[in-house]
């Protein structure tokens, strides 16, 4: 398939046209008397086994899980030993499986989807290779490393027609889908402003990822780099270029905190950009109605630069980008640090701010964001606007599960009513389960996209990817949302996709 820049188009035309006419498209497996669809997981990291596995276990009647697939042999042979362990005990089979190449699961004609939770910088190749042997995907964002690798997978499934879901998880969540259909119905007037809101603080630990590095303290270079031979180092670093094993980016355990060393390597991922800018980013485009375009301008931040030698000398927050809305004026987003509110949608009209367990509204006249009114808002204090509904405290974790009472229930009820968002005139998709597993296994089935399909989830990663390549190259640029790809001459000397894939990793559609 050819993917230049003059011919590669993603409206929703012509992925409508691509799915109709696509030749290799397979239709599911039939099943015999009394059996279920199967699923191979592929990595058995903190978010496989502590937040995915429970989901498709608990789906024992739709999917069951018949491999567990990891490089490392002790992570495998745990994984489907607890997984076993589960079907025992409600008594089902124990048939899973540990497997040691993911090979051997996307060509087993006998399963049906997989669900890939590796590190970033093998989602997109696992994930054209399973849909052109007839599987359907989940896959984790950020659903790409770069953004030749969106582009791919965007054509992979238009191509293949399979059902697709990137873990977008907060889509599936009742804050975020109202704060978005709000915004998108034009209660708060005409969007002016955007904030995705993710990274430390203080120049701590930003948006970007970081220079190569090996060990976080060469003291500990002996320990870090000894012999894992439990563990295949070639095939954990895949299409990356080789560099000597080190436990901080493959560790030898299993740990209980998610790894944010190679999420911060920019041979393996995008930093906080790739990995936080991967949820809120998303909300901004979902609400700004960007699903199938994207930004066309991409603005340098003008913060100070970082002293921390880790940072290789990058500024950490403050870039920007420009859309165009429907009615041709700019729209311009702003990335700041991690704070109450996870995107902010500032209107003429008013101000939308939501984040995990947190929505508020405010309606008046608007105004344009400044340090001084980010600040009230955060703290709650802004006093521009009447207040319409709002649930924000201590009393919600993170991930909104140690919810101690219903102000956040009462506050999505009363904008709801307020708004009469049941019959607005926009509706965005509204899914019945908070979980994006079991979304993407209702729409096994019935074939319809799910909450977050491929384009959904690519053009998100490529956010998450123009912001990563504005700090590491200190630079802005002009970019073609149609394309996806530099325009206007600008973005010279950077590139979208690897310079090399080492051992044949080359995604090819």
């Amino acid at each position: 398939m050819n993917l230049n820049r003059r011919n590669f188009l993603f409206g929703s035309a012509a992925a409508a046209a691509m799915i109709a006419n696509a030749a290799d498209k397979k239709g599911l497996r039939p099943l015999k008397a009394g059996e279920t669809r199967t699923v191979g997981l592929i990595g058995w990291g903190i978010q496989m086994r502590s937040a995915l596995v429970s989901q498709f276990l608990a789906q024992k009647k739709a999917v069951r899980i018949v491999a567990v697939c990891d490089v490392n042999k002790l992570r495998r042979e745990d994984g489907a030993k607890k997984v076993n362990a589960a079907y025992a005990k409600a008594g089902l089979p124990a048939t899973c499986k540990a497997v040691a190449d993911f090979r051997d699961i996307i060509n087993d004609p006998a399963i049906d989807m997989v669900c890939i939770a590796t590190p970033d910088h093998w989602h997109a190749y696992m994930a054209v290779e399973a849909m052109k042997h007839g599987k359907d995907v989940y896959c984790e964002k950020p659903l790409t490393f770069n953004v030749d690798e969106s582009r791919k997978v965007i054509a992979a499934q238009a191509k293949y027609g399979r059902v697709f879901q990137t873990g977008s998880m907060q889509r599936a969540w009742p804050e975020f889908r109202t704060a978005v259909m709000i915004v998108r119905n034009g209660f708060i007037g005409e969007v002016t402003d955007v904030e995705a809101n993710y990274g430390r603080g203080g120049q701590k630990l930003g948006g970007p990822s970081h220079p190569i590095r090996f060990f976080d303290d060469p003291k500990n270079a002996a320990k870090e780099n000894a012999p894992a031979p439990y563990i295949d180092w070639d095939m954990w670093l895949g299409p990356a270029k080789w560099r000597p094993y080190s436990d901080q980016l493959a560790p030898r355990g299993t740990r209980e905190s998610y790894p944010m060393f190679w999420r911060f390597d920019d041979d393996f991922g995008t930093g906080y950009n790739g990995d936080w800018g991967a949820h809120h980013l998303d909300i901004a485009q979902w609400g700004l109605d960007m699903d199938k375009s994207g930004p066309y301008k991409i603005i340098r931040s003008d913060e100070p630069y970082s002293t921390d030698l880790f940072h290789g000398g990058r500024r950490q927050f403050g870039m920007r980008m420009l859309f165009k809305n429907k009615l041709g004026h700019d729209v311009e987003l702003y990335h700041g640090p991690f704070g109450t509110w996870g995107t902010v949608f500032y209107g003429t009209e008013g101000i939308v701010a939501v984040n995990r367990g947190k929505i508020a509204v405010w309606k008046g006249k608007g105004v344009r964001p400044t340090p001084e009114i980010r600040k009230q808002i955060a703290d709650m204090k802004f006093t521009g606007m009447e207040v319409v509904a709002a649930s924000v405290g201590k009393d919600y974790g993170t991930d909104a599960v140690s919810k101690k009472d219903n102000r956040l229930d009462a506050a999505i009820k009363k904008l709801t009513e307020y708004f009469k968002l049941d019959t607005a005139p926009v509706q965005v998709y509204k899914t019945t389960s908070r979980s994006q597993v079991e979304n993407f296994l209702q729409h096994i089935e019935d074939r319809q996209p799910t909450a977050s399909p491929a384009e959904t989830g690519g053009r998100s990663a490529i956010l998450c990817q123009l912001c990563n390549m504005s700090y590491v190259y200190d630079t802005g640029f002009d970019w073609d949302p149609v394309a996806n790809d530099f325009a206007n001459g600008t973005g010279k000397g950077i590139s979208l996709k690897r310079d090399f894939c080492r051992n044949g990793w080359e995604v090819v559609v």
